[in-house]
């Protein structure tokens, strides 16, 4: 592989991973929002005291992130296969081959990204609070890309087999924690985020 294929796997990477990317960023951004900022355990502790998630995971930002990753997966879907044809469809329009590496992507794979980021977040809020780190504290490691990890591996059964998808895969873990630290500079001077990390 010459480095000009290297760094087109790449961009496919971060295309591939683009859903994700939406809806960890809108889960965040949807905080602006006035509506559905109840928090997902609504408020309720767990047997030892701590609650079960926090403040922070709020039933918007689960349903704005899923709805901002779907519809990125389905923005994308549209078009590889339709507007510039990168893909060849087979019959049922789901499926097709890759004419230039670009890993096969179903339409609703967005969706299921999307619920693997969020099972992410989720896990690591009731990890924290077990650890005693408050709402909004840090889990160095884990907050800079578990959430990428979960979304590929579940949206994988919906594509696996595609060319290169396990490049894809590796790119994403190591380019998302990076991705991670710059955006959330760029949020915390924003004043998107309370918090640089």
């Amino acid at each position: 592989m010459d480095a000009q294929t290297f760094f087109l796997y790449v961009y496919y990477a971060l295309l591939y991973g683009l859903p994700i990317y939406m809806c960890n960023s809108f889960a965040n951004l949807s905080k602006f929002l006035p509506i559905l900022g109840s928090p997902v355990d609504f408020n309720k502790n767990w047997k030892d005291g701590r609650r079960v998630f926090g403040d922070h995971k709020t039933w918007r930002g689960i349903i704005f992130g899923i709805i901002a990753g779907t519809i990125t997966g389905v923005l994308i879907w549209y078009f590889c296969f339709f507007k510039y044809q990168i893909f060849v469809l087979d019959d049922k329009y789901t499926l097709g081959t890759s004419v230039t590496g670009w890993p096969v992507y179903p339409w609703y794979v967005g969706f299921f990204m999307s619920i693997g980021d969020h099972a992410a977040d989720l896990a690591g809020s009731f990890i924290k609070r077990r650890m005693n780190i408050q709402s909004g504290g840090a889990l160095p490691l884990y907050d800079q890309g578990s959430w990428m990890v979960t979304g590929v591996l579940i949206a994988l059964p919906f594509t696996w087999g595609a060319a290169h998808i396990w490049f894809y895969f590796v790119a994403l873990i190591i380019v998302t924690p990076l991705i991670h630290f710059i955006v959330n500079i760029f949020a915390y001077w924003l004043k998107i985020k309370d918090v640089w990390y």
